[in-house]
């Protein structure tokens, strides 16, 4: 299992986020950081700075080099 404080950009990460629809889970790759924070951000749902809460995240691939 891989530290949530580990993920850098390029990486992908399994999350679980509420939407209208209810609470699905997807795949999306780190495109950038919500600054100050660690907290990744991703293209999700319309938006390219999706921000996600580190207690969202269910898995981490990282990213090819």
């Amino acid at each position: 299992k891989m530290h949530k404080n580990k993920i850098k950009i390029g990486d992908r990460i399994k999350f679980k986020s509420p939407t209208r629809n209810g609470s699905i889970s997807v795949w999306r790759k780190v495109n950038g950081f919500w600054s100050p924070t660690k907290m990744p951000m991703v293209r999700f749902n319309g938006w390219s700075n999706f921000v996600v809460k580190l207690s969202e995240i269910i898995e981490i691939e990282k990213g090819v080099k």
